[in-house]
């Protein structure tokens, strides 16, 4: 009797125990489970974003004495309400959806695995984002001819990858985990593999001219390694190890944009931005953007049709009256 009314004053319950086993495991172990499963299923730059949620978690319950053994099934509404009112108060409204998507998945997934029977952070709702202006532009052509210029200079390696994300429309992410044997130049075809498309499908980019003959300036023979890989001299030549996308936008910030004289609304991802809206103005049609883009669906693209401030000679020449 005295060891029952300890575990009952510790919280235990014998009819939540038959419905989430694991309920009485301490939100530390539950949480080290957690990150230790998604170790081996998600990309390192996921795992980097779902450690940093946990730490913030485990900082909160230290500065408000909330135990690093205390049972998952007491982790109820109200700590999980205290810990996202702590975190509006430093936080945009979009970080705290991040940071509120996580916690209830995080919960979601414990409820999974037997830790609890409710997720506390179900019913707390997201915050409203104020709109806002996106802080990146298309190039103007006096813009593109400098950076093309600048890029003469820089290594085949740079003036290649600055292509293909303007050009073949491909998206910094997947540059970064393109392999040499991506590239097919008697085709003409650049190959994305589901397992590297942000959205998970499988395409295949044209390779321009202009492109192609960049491409034959590089080594690439072994078709295993990287594109464009890391080196110790950023110069994004191949190679056998991966690059981060990071480093792409470091090099930009660091080298092209002083270079340049660019300002910071002109960005390496403005290059995939121009490249469809150039496409578009230049009269390709827009099925082929789209396909080139890997956009889902013509609408998307037409985001990018450029509002005109002059007259096209082609639609004032319509016949109206017969």
């Amino acid at each position: 009797m005295l060891a029952i009314n300890q575990r009952l004053a510790l919280g235990w319950n014998p009819l939540l125990e038959k419905k989430a086993p694991n309920a009485f495991s301490t939100i530390s172990d539950a949480m080290d489970a957690f990150l230790s499963v998604k170790q081996k299923e998600v990309e390192p730059t996921s795992m980097r974003s779902y450690r940093s949620y946990v730490k913030l978690f485990r900082e909160w319950m230290v500065t408000n004495q909330v135990s690093p053994d205390t049972p998952v099934s007491s982790i109820g509404k109200e700590v999980a309400m205290s810990l996202m009112d702590d975190v509006e108060g430093a936080m945009t409204a979009k970080s705290f959806n991040n940071y509120l998507t996580f916690f209830r998945n995080l919960f979601n997934w414990m409820k999974s695995k037997g830790y609890t029977m409710d997720n506390p952070f179900d019913d707390i709702p997201k915050k409203a984002r104020r709109l806002t202006v996106k802080q990146r532009r298309t190039f103007s052509e006096d813009e593109l001819a400098r950076l093309w210029a600048y890029l003469q200079g820089a290594g085949a390696a740079r003036l290649a990858m600055c292509m293909v994300c303007y050009a073949c429309l491909i998206r910094p992410k997947e540059i970064v985990m393109l392999k040499c044997g991506d590239v097919d130049l008697e085709k003409n075809l650049i190959h994305i593999d589901s397992q590297v498309a942000k959205n998970d499908h499988e395409s295949f980019r044209t390779i321009p001219d202009d492109l192609a003959r960049v491409f034959r300036m590089l080594n690439l023979l072994v078709p295993g390694h990287f594109l464009f890989s890391r080196s110790p001299s950023r110069d994004f030549s191949p190679g056998p190890q991966k690059e981060d996308s990071r480093e792409i936008s470091r090099w930009w910030n660091d080298h092209v944009r002083p270079a340049c004289g660019f300002g910071k609304d002109l960005q390496f991802y403005s290059l995939k931005d121009t490249g469809i809206t150039n496409m578009l103005g230049s009269g390709v049609p827009i099925n082929l953007v789209q396909q080139q883009a890997d956009h889902s669906s013509v609408a998307m693209t037409a985001i990018y049709v450029s509002r005109r401030s002059d007259a096209d000679s082609r639609l004032k020449k319509i016949d109206i009256v017969k």
